[in-house]
C-alpha cells in the first residue's frame, strides 16, 4: 500500500479531453499487471499505484491524475505574456506569478507529498498550454524533482503547428519538453524517456535492491605480481627543504605513479573490468574494487601507497 504521507506522488494534469490515463498506463506498461490498477480518466482525482523497480532500487509510487481548471482571463493573459518572454519570472520574481489564494494553499499541502509533475496538453488547442500557469508557480516555489511537459494528440491525428514557443519556455523554466506528436522515427520524445525521467528521480521512499551473494561466482581475485621498488622516506631525504615544503599531495601521487610497473596496472585493470565477468554489473565492479581496498588496508604504509596508486591508474584506464 502506498504511504499517503510519503513524498512519492506524481501529478498528471491536463484538460479532460486529453487521455492522461493512457499516458500513465503507457509508463507502467512494462511493469507486471498486478503492480498497476487501471483507472478511468473521466474521473477527477483518479489514482494509480506503481511499483517502480530498476536494476538498483525500488520505490512505491502513486500517480494522481486530475483535470486542470479554467483560469480567469487575467491569469491567461499573464501566461501568454510569460510565454512570449520565457525569462519573465526569475527565481527572485516567482512570487509575482498570479494564482488564486485557494490554489496557493492547496499547493503548500501538495508540496509535502508531490515530487513530480507531468503536464499534458494537445498542441492542436494552443490555449490549453496556459493551464500550466499554477503549476509553473508550484515548480518555482516548491522545486519538485521531475517536471515534464508532454504534447499529445487528443484525437490521434498529426499536429502541424509550430511548437518552438512552448519548447523555449520549457527550457527557460526547467521543464523537460516531450513531444509525443513527433512522427520522426528517430525522435528522442518517447514514453520510454518519460519512464526514464521518473526512474532517475531520487524518491523519498526508494530502497536499494540487495542482491544475495553469489558464492558460485565470487569476485575475481586480483593477480599477484612482483612488487616494484616503493618510494620510502629515504628517497625523499635528499630533496631540497623548500621543495619538500611546497610539494602538494598530487606531487606525491605523481612521484609514486612514475615508479609503477605498467604490467601490474594492466593486470589490475583486467581483473577489475575484463569481459570475463559475464552478466556483470556495477555492483560486481564495486565489489572487486572494495576487495582491493580491503587488501590495501592490511599493508604497511609504503606498499599501501603503491597499491593504491595502481588501483587509481587501473580505474583511470577505464575512464579514458
Amino acid at each position: 500500500m502506498t504511504d499517503m504521507t510519503a513524498k512519492n506522488k506524481i501529478l498528471v494534469l491536463g484538460r479532460p479531453k486529453v487521455n492522461k490515463a493512457q499516458i500513465v498506463n503507457s509508463i507502467v506498461s512494462q511493469t507486471p499487471i498486478d503492480y498497476a490498477t487501471a483507472i478511468d480518466d473521466s474521473e477527477d482525482g483518479a489514482k494509480i499505484a506503481w511499483s517502480l523497480r530498476t536494476r538498483y532500487y525500488q520505490a512505491q509510487i502513486e500517480f494522481w491524475v486530475d483535470n486542470t481548471e479554467s483560469l480567469p482571463s487575467s491569469q491567461i493573459e499573464h501566461m501568454k505574456e510569460w510565454l512570449a518572454n520565457p525569462d519573465l519570472h526569475s527565481e527572485e520574481e516567482s512570487s509575482d506569478i498570479p494564482v488564486d489564494p485557494s490554489i496557493a494553499q492547496l499547493q503548500e499541502h501538495l508540496s509535502e507529498v508531490v515530487d513530480a509533475i507531468i503536464f499534458v496538453f494537445d498542441p492542436a488547442d494552443p490555449s490549453a498550454f496556459t493551464d500550466i500557469l499554477p503549476w509553473a508557480r508550484f515548480a518555482k516555489f516548491h522545486i519538485p524533482g521531475v517536471l515534464l511537459c508532454v504534447a499529445v494528440s487528443a484525437d490521434g491525428k498529426p499536429v502541424e503547428v509550430n511548437k518552438d514557443e512552448w519548447f523555449e519556455w520549457c527550457v527557460a523554466n526547467c521543464w523537460e519538453w516531450l513531444d509525443l506528436t513527433d512522427t520522426d522515427p528517430d525522435t528522442e520524445y518517447t514514453v520510454e524517456r518519460l519512464r526514464e525521467a521518473l526512474e532517475s528521480n531520487e524518491w523519498a521512499n526508494m530502497e536499494q535492491i540487495k542482491k544475495p551473494l553469489n558464492h558460485d561466482n565470487p569476485p575475481a581475485a586480483i593477480p599477484e605480481v612482483a612488487e616494484p621498488p616503493s618510494i620510502t622516506t629515504q628517497d625523499t631525504a635528499t630533496a631540497e627543504p623548500q621543495e619538500q615544503a611546497t610539494k602538494s599531495e598530487w606531487d606525491g601521487f605523481d612521484d609514486v605513479a612514475r615508479t609503477l610497473d605498467p604490467a601490474r596496472v594492466e593486470a589490475m585493470h583486467q581483473a577489475l573490468f575484463s569481459g570475463e565477468h559475464e552478466n556483470d554489473d556495477m555492483a560486481g565492479v564495486l565489489a572487486r574494487i572494495h576487495s582491493v581496498r580491503d587488501e590495501i588496508s592490511q599493508m604497511d604504509q609504503d606498499k599501501a601507497r603503491t597499491r593504491a596508486a595502481e588501483l587509481a591508474m587501473a580505474v583511470a584506464k577505464m575512464l579514458t
